[in-house]
């Protein structure tokens, strides 16, 4: 029934708008088809597969603006969230920064990936691939064991239109194979979790993560804390997506600019980081889970640099926050669902590699952490750019050797203090974390509240 009522939608939202007397309407949908696989140690524990399409309803009267959804099963759900949308808009106050809707929609050159393995999947193959992990980590090491092996498998079809009678449409497919792995010694216990992203499971490799995972959980058991001090840090990109997902992207949006709500208002052109530190917003990079022919607007998206050897060039776009700046979308538009309205967001972050390794980075500390997850990074702020989150998995190394885990330990401190330090340093390796590609960094200062 989905696929019979979504070529109906954009129509059925342009007619409703001019029923109404809207001064503009915008129809944003996501379809999405599921195939999720849960087990554990003891196998498989479901399978569930599921269908879901949920539309988007801008709509402007005058200068009010607001946007409604919902899950639709049949069209005339299309016509009860209009009207919800509209009979909203005429209770708020006016906008007087909205200029109107996106009149310029278009699709850039992105190249979106549709799987086959993972539109349409073989339930054999997926629980033979759920088994095999399990079996794998026990095998690695028998003080380890899975406590948890997701795989969800999404193929997705996205479309808009709006007033000015543009409307686009695209499918893609996401891949996503999370693995939480416990070791048990001697009455200790640690855990560790990682994840592939992708596009496709074909670049899926899961003796790497096996290893990955099984790895670090045994290598932080017996976990001790440490004295409080300042130490040398290197995050691994795990935690480096972190850092930047929670502190440097929001502050790199235009809506917190305009908002006061950003450390780098009035920053563009000045150097802020290390000149070690260079990172792209690239909404076109080949087989990634952000990329996309358009944003969530109707906008082309595209390859833009953020920040250059430590300068900010760039800052992230939709439509309303360019209008306000006079400057045009950088096709950053995001809706967490399509029932929220959009506002700007990265797309693919992509920091350019450094030169060194870790091995040498490793060597080199005299005293310091190797973080490979953090917990509680909700409690930074990127509104003053502090980092504060707790350290679960970490080893402590003293004169380039491995001392022992830690775990429990705050890491924190100014982010742009810490960026700007020129004894930063970037491995010449980088792995993918979904929307990221990026590499370990060496941070020479961190404080750490230990014991």
């Amino acid at each position: 029934m989905v696929d019979e009522i979504i070529s109906d939608i954009i129509d059925r939202g342009l007619k409703l708008a001019r029923l109404y007397g809207t001064d503009g309407a915008e129809i944003y949908g996501v379809k999405e088809l599921t195939t999720t696989v849960r087990g554990d140690r003891r196998g498989v524990k479901n399978i569930v597969k599921g269908d879901k399409l949920v539309v988007g309803i801008r709509v402007a009267i005058g200068k009010r603006v607001v946007t409604q959804g919902g899950v639709i099963s049949k069209i005339s759900d299309l016509d009860y969230i209009f009207g919800k949308a509209v009979k909203i808009a005429k209770t708020l106050p006016e906008d007087n920064r909205w200029s109107s809707l996106p009149d310029k929609l278009g699709r850039s050159d992105a190249v979106v990936v549709v799987a086959d393995e993972v539109r349409y999947p073989d339930l054999g193959q997926i629980r033979e691939l759920s088994n095999y992990i399990v079996k794998g980590v026990n095998d690695l090491d028998r003080r380890a064991f899975v406590s948890d092996v997701l795989i969800n498998l999404t193929y997705f079809s996205r479309f808009i239109g709006n007033s000015f009678g543009i409307s686009l449409g695209e499918s893609g497919t996401r891949a996503i194979v999370s693995v939480n792995v416990k070791a048990v010694d001697n009455g200790h216990e640690s855990g560790y979790t990682d994840h592939y992203v992708g596009t496709t499971l074909k670049k899926f490799e899961p003796a790497d993560l096996i290893s990955k995972v099984t790895e670090v959980a045994i290598k932080t058991l017996i976990a001790k804390r440490i004295p409080t001090g300042i130490y040398e840090v290197i995050l691994t990109p795990k935690v480096f997506k972190y850092v930047f997902e929670d502190l440097i992207i929001p502050a790199l949006c235009a809506d917190q600019i305009q908002r006061n709500r950003s450390p780098l208002k009035g920053k563009l052109g000045l150097d802020v980081f290390s000149e070690e530190l260079t990172v792209f917003d690239d909404g076109i990079y080949p087989s990634m889970v952000g990329t996309k022919g358009f944003d969530d607007e109707g906008i082309p998206t595209r390859r833009k640099c953020l920040i250059e050897r430590g300068v900010v060039r760039s800052f992230l776009y939709d439509s309303y926050t360019a209008n306000i700046d006079r400057c045009e979308s950088t096709g950053n538009a995001f809706r967490p669902t399509p029932s929220h309205s959009p506002s700007p967001w990265r797309s693919n972050i992509i920091v350019n590699p450094g030169s060194d390794d870790l091995t040498s980075l490793t060597r080199g500390i005299r005293k310091g952490l190797i973080v490979y997850d953090v917990i509680g990074m909700w409690l930074s702020n990127p509104i003053n750019g502090l980092l504060n989150a707790t350290v679960s998995n970490a080893i402590l190394v003293e004169d380039g050797l491995d001392k022992h885990p830690v775990k429990g330990v705050i890491i924190s401190g100014n982010i742009y203090e810490l960026l700007a330090n020129d004894g930063i340093s970037l491995t010449a390796r980088a792995e993918h974390y979904g929307s990221y590609a990026l590499p370990y960094i060496y941070v020479p200062k961190v404080s750490v509240a230990g014991i």
